[in-house]
């Protein structure tokens, strides 16, 4: 999570080399890459059955249009305030989609916690103050639709238990997600990033080594083992770090309504995952 939390200054700062589509490809490609030699000191397989695919085609879709929203809101917004926006309405949704798609009880303190979590949101967002171009414009729109992505790559991963090992799930994930973002990034000088300097390249690596592939396997492993609520839950420490990461790197100013709302959604997600 600390990983994660980092990786909004890390998208930032790339974010600044080139367009989301050509960064999202090459975060993909890299991970895939950095995670093969996994499968094959784990001793899992490669093979993957037609009922898992379909779970992996889900993931790799809805990874794929995360990451493109993600980068594309770093790159007009700020990077503490999409950690904080993102990742706080990502366990509020995903107990939302539970209970409106999939039927699960939805307790009268996870109730408190959506209405919460919500208003938080609204509140980071400076709703009452923008029209929907300065959405746009401060990227704020771009963090909302990243979270309803990741929503659903939690939920859709949780019900993949039992179906594939979490080391391939993750391989393939990666993999299939670095082939449908391909058409997305084609249009641009793909061969672009070799040409950078040395603060791309760890950026980059950080990215897609660091808060992908270990990053975001481990937390595929967390949504299998603990379930997609309890899992979310450790998403509650990535605002933390990353309001504090943006501040330490890129120097950004974090308003009262963003600490306001960062408390409320905070307290939405503990009141969600409390037994």
């Amino acid at each position: 999570m600390m990983l994660w939390g980092l990786s909004w200054t890390n998208a930032k700062i790339v974010g600044n080399y080139g367009e989301a589509s050509l960064m999202m490809f090459w975060r993909f490609l890299f991970a895939t890459l950095a995670f093969t030699p996994v499968v094959f000191l784990s001793g899992d397989t490669f093979n993957i059955n037609r009922t898992s695919f379909r779970y992996v085609l889900i993931n790799a879709i809805f990874m794929t249009s995360y990451n493109y929203f993600y980068f594309k809101g770093t790159q007009i917004g700020l990077a503490g305030t999409g950690g904080i926006l993102v990742t706080t309405l990502n366990p509020i949704f995903t107990a939302l989609f539970a209970t409106l798609f999939f039927h699960e009880a939805l307790p009268q303190k996870n109730i408190i916690g959506l209405l919460l979590g919500l208003l938080g949101g609204g509140i980071i967002m400076r709703l009452w103050s923008i029209d929907a171009n300065a959405l746009i414009q401060s990227g704020n729109l771009f963090f909302l639709f990243a979270s309803l992505s990741w929503a659903i790559v939690t939920l859709n991963t949780s019900f993949s238990k039992g179906t594939i090992s979490f080391i391939p799930f993750s391989f393939w994930c990666f993999l299939l997600s670095s082939i449908i973002s391909f058409p997305i990034a084609i249009h641009e000088p793909i061969m672009v990033i070799f040409t950078f300097d040395g603060i791309f390249w760890l950026n980059m690596m950080l990215l897609s080594i660091g808060a992908m592939a270990y990053g975001t396997s481990i937390y595929f492993l967390a949504s299998v083992r603990l379930g997609a609520h309890s899992a979310s839950a450790f998403i509650f420490t990535v605002p933390i770090t990353a309001m504090g990461f943006a501040m330490i790197f890129l120097d950004e100013m974090i308003t009262l309504s963003t600490i306001i709302g960062g408390i409320l959604t905070m307290s939405a997600v503990y009141l969600i995952n409390k037994k």
